[in-house]
């Protein structure tokens, strides 16, 4: 299925006026049926639909391994994916509501996230002996970039890669930045690929729930071409992630534990 296609568009430059051929990105329905249940619809870029609905279900809690899954097929003509586990029980309630507690105030964040770090069973990420160079940054950013050919010519994806400190090891896109991430978690686990030895580079902002997302998988530092949110910053800081943003040209900011930046 296409990615793209082309349009019409009138182009102004303040003075004239002239139609010219663009390309607009594909946003492609995607319903997701678990054991013959209707879960969800993801609206994503129509590629790597088995690796978005297996990090989907990862990230949700809905499996906890790839052995999990008996199969996956995908019908592109109508836009679903039909999931069967080994077991017919499945949680199919909002995994994020699980571990957030309802009355939570920023100002409270120590308890915040200490909740949410008991609820997922995870502690501070303990491995020092991952680093990247900052030189490697930015060169990484920029081969990452320039891997989409629907980000070139749309400026309509987001990318994710994961790295391990000198190459890209794996790169996915998609209209949506969470997407891009399940997508990328999804490859990782049907690949058996560590995440704890890798680095996480996107091309969007970094919210609290991206950095959720690689909490649960130890990921232990995140470089953005963006902007993180305060609430992400404060995480990844509780989290010993190092959380790295605004990588443009020769410049970025880092926001958490700086030891891995070499």
């Amino acid at each position: 299925m296409d990615k793209t296609f082309q349009i019409k568009v009138s182009k102004y430059d303040g003075k004239h006026s002239k139609v010219v051929d663009e390309l607009a990105i594909c946003e492609y329905p995607l319903n997701i049926f678990v054991n013959g249940r209707h879960l969800t619809v993801l609206l994503c870029t129509p590629e790597k639909l088995e690796e978005l609905t297996v990090g989907f279900l990862i990230f949700h809690g809905i499996i906890k391994s790839y052995d999990e899954v008996k199969s996956v097929k995908i019908d592109e003509k109508m836009g679903r994916a039909e999931v069967l586990l080994n077991c017919e029980d499945i949680d199919t309630s909002n995994y994020l509501k699980q571990v957030l507690p309802h009355n939570f105030n920023e100002q409270d964040s120590t308890e915040f996230f200490s909740h949410i770090m008991n609820s997922l069973k995870i502690g501070r990420i303990q491995n020092e002996n991952v680093h990247v160079k900052g030189e490697i940054i930015y060169d990484l950013m920029k081969k990452s970039l320039s891997y989409s050919d629907a980000f070139r010519n749309t400026g309509g994806v987001h990318c994710a890669a994961l790295c391990d400190g000198y190459n890209i090891v794996s790169i996915c896109e998609d209209i949506a930045r969470h997407n891009a991430v399940d997508k990328l978690l999804g490859k990782a686990f049907m690949e058996g690929i560590n995440l704890k030895d890798k680095i996480l580079f996107v091309s969007s902002r970094v919210s609290f729930e991206m950095v959720f997302k690689i909490a649960r998988f130890g990921v232990p530092i995140v470089i953005s071409k963006s902007a993180p949110t305060y609430l992400s910053i404060k995480f990844a800081e509780a989290l010993n992630v190092t959380l790295v943003g605004f990588v443009r040209e020769r410049r970025m900011n880092v926001y958490t534990n700086p030891q891995r930046i070499i």
